[in-house]
């Protein structure tokens, strides 16, 4: 890999992601709405604002700076009420096979795809009778459409598709109000905890095992294989919240049972959960309780 485009790329994600690619003495290109001067700043970077343009628009400047691996991370409404937007979230399955079709164009030959855990949770609702549809199952059916959508494309097209299905990422930077991030600073700030019962399955990986794990599989990875990124060990929700709770405040008790669970226990036999390892080698490093507490430190240094 020489030269990547990265969609997203000032998301918590997405910086990590050219963080670790330029370690690597990978070129950047970055697309997204918004840059810090981290990002302008940086000479091996070129930021490309994409605001009010589609990826068409871009073709021909994208072409110009022949990258080889395309990391498509941009999704509009990831959460709040524009997760349950059904204009939105079409939007972003359009973006993702048009970023597809346009790496065709320009000459970029294998196309990383950031899914999430949430595409299983809905392939399995629709399965399933007398389910409480919800507003997250939106969000999933949009990210299961981009995933089949753009491979077909992508093979009609000539490129090599890579779709990496996430689990919970979390880790220190992390400023969004995902479960983890959300619960260290309730805790911290001595307030209440409400969860579901927390017997659900569920797993966690820490940012960096995450990040690593994603750019072994672009360079390593077969095409057209689903990567799961997760820690491989998944386990009832209850035990990672018990071990964060021990970690950041063993006093404090925990609203287990306060919240209705009216989601899919989906099941985690349905992935190759060592495949990144199988295929690449990558063994993840961070301990769920050595990344809560790295996570912790840094909320109390922004503090």
């Amino acid at each position: 890999m020489n030269k990547a485009i990265v969609t997203g790329a000032s998301g918590f994600i997405g910086k990590q992601l050219i963080n670790e690619l330029l370690s690597r003495n990978v070129k950047i290109v970055a697309l997204d709405i918004r840059f810090d001067d981290v990002l302008l700043q940086n000479k091996d970077i070129t930021c490309i604002n994409c605001k009010d343009k589609n990826p068409f628009d871009l073709q021909n400047e994208l072409a110009d700076l022949k990258a080889d691996t395309f990391f498509h991370l941009a999704w509009a409404g990831t959460s709040g009420a524009l997760r349950a937007d059904y204009t939105v979230q079409l939007n972003n399955v359009k973006l993702a096979c048009d970023y597809v079709s346009v790496s065709s164009k320009i000459g970029c030959k294998r196309f990383v795809y950031a899914s999430s855990i949430n595409e299983m949770e809905t392939y399995e609702y629709l399965q399933s009778d007398d389910i409480n549809p919800s507003g997250g199952y939106i969000y999933g059916t949009g990210k299961l459409a981009a995933h089949l959508m753009g491979e077909v494309v992508a093979k009609q097209n000539g490129i090599d598709f890579i779709p990496v299905i996430i689990t919970n990422i979390y880790g220190a930077g992390e400023k969004s109000a995902r479960l983890i991030n959300t619960s260290i600073r309730q805790l911290l700030n001595k307030e209440h905890c409400s969860f579901t019962e927390g017997k659900q399955t569920y797993d966690f990986i820490y940012i960096t095992d995450a990040i690593t794990s994603i750019v072994e599989v672009a360079d390593k990875g077969k095409a057209f294989n689903r990567y799961y990124i997760g820690s491989g060990n998944p386990k009832p929700l209850r035990e990672f919240l018990q071990e964060m709770k021990d970690v950041v405040d063993s006093s404090a008790e925990l609203g287990l049972g306060d919240l209705p669970f009216n989601g899919i226990d989906i099941s985690y036999k349905q992935f190759k959960l060592k495949k990144v390892e199988e295929d690449t080698g990558y063994k993840n490093k961070i301990s769920f309780k050595d990344g809560i507490k790295m996570t912790m430190d840094f909320i109390k240094s922004e503090q």
